[in-house]
């Protein structure tokens, strides 16, 4: 734990509340999954032509995944009688991916934005900034500075991956496209070829973005709301600090607390993503405010009111994100089981076609998919973990000091608190890190299928 100098217990705090997704709200913009805000233009017509252009932006990004889409299932329709099965589990994948990005752009946009708005605006606006006073404190700036690392991570990867399949055809020179789909024209004429190959580049930076913008901010929310229950543990462990803090207690009483529950400073892991810090005793004397001298209970009680509402609070927050993505979540589970095996059968045929390069992009495209699969179900396993340690954070506290007085609370906070959370997909089954497993099985087992089916011709 480290060490601060200038606490600032009761009076302004050091971590201030601000915008938690600052980053993925840009990455939600640019996929047209979120408003591009008009802000408060005084201007009528500034504000009207904002919104307009904002339209626009969304129809043309409708438009370049809807007719790639389209031409993909025209090429395995013109293509399903010729024995290629290397060709259509190719176009498979595209329609499948481009489908996908669609219904993401819709789901995010127009099908359930109003809920979307209101879990952002929730968390923005009344999550807690840091913990309790107390002998230790932790604030969001762990959390935040995680969420943002994972976020970004993950979509640089897959921005870096989508570069890719438009350098193929610069590598190759022969007037190829990223994406080999049908055409109903000859797309290598001048001119011709020049816009469409800025399509097909616009479209695979649009399915990065609306694949990562989707689980980028499931991993943020995840990890923000981990870091509320960080913020919780805090609370709660130093639950009888901050009673006998608001009754005006000495230094004498503060420093034998102290001691008391310095036993628990010891355990490794108590959080997720916070870094906890500890407060000079002195700084929490010269802080109290002698006017506010309470006995022990009415202390006691206020204190542990507000991690009541914490946890009341930290529940809300993720039933919303649950009726968010639990819709989504079913269907991502079926979309990854097909594509990891049709991209795994692609790569092995590619491997024997020596395309080096094809290798390489088709094995991006696995990697990637597959770690987008296990974020989902880490991050849900981080938060069923999280929702099962609150009783142990009580316990943190030197509760034998004071248990006659106490026991009716902690008894009544252990009942109700240990109610895990679980995230699933479309409430048929929980997503944890056994689910990835599975799903992988899955997706080898009709990987080995379509193999079968390739050796018989």
């Amino acid at each position: 734990m480290k060490r601060v100098e200038n606490s600032d217990i009761f009076m302004e705090e050091q971590w201030t509340r601000r915008d938690l997704f600052g980053f993925i709200r840009t990455t939600l913009r640019v996929a047209a999954m979120h408003p591009w805000n008009a802000g408060n233009r005084k201007n009528i017509f500034l504000k009207h032509t904002f919104v307009f252009f904002d339209l626009c932006y969304e129809i043309f990004n409708y438009f370049v995944c809807a007719h790639i889409a389209v031409l993909f299932i025209c090429t395995i329709y013109i293509n399903y009688d010729k024995g290629d099965l290397e060709l259509i589990s190719n176009c498979f994948i595209q329609t499948i991916i481009y489908i996908w990005a669609i219904f993401m752009k819709l789901y995010f946009r127009r099908f359930n934005f109003n809920l979307l708005n209101d879990t952002i605006s929730l968390i923005n606006e009344k999550h807690q900034t840091r913990s309790a006073c107390g002998f230790t404190h932790v604030t969001m700036a762990g959390p935040l500075r995680y969420s943002n690392l994972w976020a970004k991570g993950l979509i640089y990867s897959c921005q870096i991956a989508a570069l890719f399949w438009l350098a193929l055809p610069i590598v190759y020179r022969d007037k190829s496209l990223p994406l080999a789909c049908w055409y109903p024209f000859d797309y290598k004429q001048p001119i011709v070829y020049e816009i469409v190959f800025l399509l097909q580049g616009m479209g695979q930076i649009q399915i990065s973005a609306a694949f990562t913008a989707g689980s980028g901010l499931y991993m943020v929310l995840a990890i923000l709301i981990s870091g509320q229950y960080d913020i919780l543990f805090c609370s709660l462990k130093n639950v009888l600090a901050t009673s006998y803090l608001e009754m005006g207690a000495t230094l004498s009483e503060l420093r034998m607390l102290q001691e008391a529950q310095s036993v628990a400073d010891a355990e490794v892991n108590q959080y997720s993503y916070a870094v906890e810090e500890i407060t000079p005793l002195e700084e929490l004397v010269n802080q109290r405010d002698s006017s506010n001298i309470r006995d022990f209970s009415t202390s006691f009680n206020r204190a542990f009111i507000r991690c009541l509402t914490q946890h009341r609070y930290i529940i809300s927050v993720l039933r919303k994100i649950e009726k968010f993505f639990n819709p989504v979540w079913l269907l991502k589970t079926g979309e990854v089981t097909f594509l990891v095996c049709l991209v795994a059968f692609v790569w092995t045929k590619s491997t024997a076609a020596n395309s080096f390069i094809q290798m390489v992009v088709l094995g991006q495209y696995l990697v990637l998919v597959l770690f987008e699969m296990f974020v989902i179900c880490y991050f849900a396993e981080v938060v069923y973990q999280n929702s099962q340690r609150c009783g142990d954070a009580l316990w943190r506290s030197p509760w034998q000091l004071c248990w006659k007085q106490v026991r009716s609370h902690y008894l009544f906070f252990l009942m109700n608190g240990q109610k895990h959370f679980q995230f699933t997909a479309g409430k048929l089954y929980n997503l944890n890190v056994e689910r990835f497993r599975s799903i992988i099985t899955t997706a080898f087992s009709v990987l080995t299928l379509l193999r079968k089916m390739d050796a018989r011709g």
